[in-house]
């Protein structure tokens, strides 16, 4: 065991990882990670990126098992925990990450007082009501001392231009992390959210002018920077750790520090 592994304790470790869509993921750095530490993945896919997962699974030897999911339907998430069983009677999960987000197209084309009940649903039902969802097929399968962590984005709490009902649901999916986590506290489960700064995935960029806010936060930041993949996942395994025993219900910023500012030095002309 390397000396990294013990440190965080999660060598053996059985980790479930939702929202792997492609090597750009940040699910997918977040499932390297976990790996290097030692862990055991199972991921759950979206059937539309089946064979960018099936390209993906050969590249981490970690990966025991992957499985069809779609989090919008209650049966087909029972579905995979049912199989997740089959194939694994009596494992145990230490640690999920919820990486999903999704809202439909009609989302970020039209003005937010014009976009249709059908597509406002999906995105809330997708981005922030499955936590719950898999939170409760999840349960009989988690250890004692779980811990799942979900991503965010700042748009839960400022405005974000173009950004839309998506900030609706991030708001809705921070709401779900802090009941949950009181709720289940009690039995020792812990659930956090790491607020990431924006990085470039496939899902960011359908959000316009996504490009404009990379640079502006760059120009911005305390660090002068934007995060990457890597970055959000060294946070998540420090909270999948035992490092980090005693937080719950949190929402941890993984930005650069640009959730610190208010009136950004740029506009004195600051380097």
């Amino acid at each position: 065991m390397q000396s990294g592994e013990f440190i965080l304790g999660l060598n053996g470790k059985v980790a479930l990882v939702f929202g792997v869509a492609s090597e750009d993921s940040i699910a997918w750095a977040i499932c390297q990670r976990l790996a290097q530490a030692g862990c055991k993945l199972y991921l759950g896919y979206q059937k539309r990126f089946m064979s960018r997962i099936f390209q993906l699974k050969d590249k981490l030897p970690e990966i025991a098992g992957f499985y069809p999911l779609d989090v919008a339907s209650d049966q087909t998430t029972a579905e995979f925990f049912t199989e997740f069983s089959k194939e694994n009677p009596n494992l145990k999960v230490d640690i999920m990450v919820h990486a999903i987000g999704f809202a439909p197209r009609e989302c970020f084309d039209r003005h937010i007082l014009f976009v249709d009940d059908d597509a406002i649903n999906t995105a809330i039902t997708i981005s922030a009501n499955s936590l719950q969802r898999i939170m409760r097929h999840a349960m009989p399968h988690l250890n004692k001392k779980s811990s799942t962590i979900t991503l965010t984005y700042a748009a839960s709490t400022r405005f974000v231009p173009n950004y839309g009902v998506m900030s609706i649901a991030k708001a809705a999916l921070e709401s779900w992390t802090r009941e949950l986590a009181c709720q289940l506290g009690p039995d020792g489960h812990r659930l956090n959210a790491i607020s990431s700064g924006p990085i470039k995935t496939i899902a960011a960029g359908g959000i316009p002018g996504f490009d404009k806010i990379l640079d502006h936060v760059e120009e911005n930041s305390p660090l002068r920077r934007n995060v990457n993949q890597d970055d959000v996942a060294g946070c998540t395994v420090w909270l999948a750790s035992e490092l980090s025993s005693g937080v719950t219900g949190q929402c941890i910023h993984v930005d650069a520090g640009y959730s610190s500012t208010m009136v950004p030095g740029s506009i004195m002309g600051d380097d």
